[in-house]
């Protein structure tokens, strides 16, 4: 099977654990609000309480250090967990423009 003996938690970039507000648009109307709950230079993890559809393009937009950010990228997974009462998405987004020119 492909990827078979890859260690599946070594990434590109380090990852850090976050709790930044953000909204992802798809079909230039679809809005979801969410948390980002771990960021890298090439994608994060967002928690919602919905998602859009594995594989479709999306945009990011938060605040970072007084600026906003806008990433293009798309929806690689999709989880659901489930919480005492409340149910809640988790989607993780690889971006197509790396954020690293605002990580400094």
């Amino acid at each position: 099977m492909a990827g078979e003996g890859r260690n599946p938690n070594r990434r590109r970039f380090r990852r850090w654990s976050v709790s930044i507000p953000c909204a992802v648009t798809w079909d230039q109307q679809e809005v979801i609000t969410g948390t980002i709950s771990d960021i890298s230079f090439d994608g994060a993890l967002i928690r919602a309480e919905r998602a859009p559809v594995e594989g479709i393009a999306v945009a990011v937009r938060f605040a970072f250090r007084d600026q906003g950010v806008h990433l293009q990228g798309r929806v690689t997974s999709e989880v659901i967990h489930t919480e005492e009462k409340d149910q809640e998405q988790i989607l993780g987004v690889k971006f197509e423009t790396s954020v690293e020119r605002f990580w400094v």
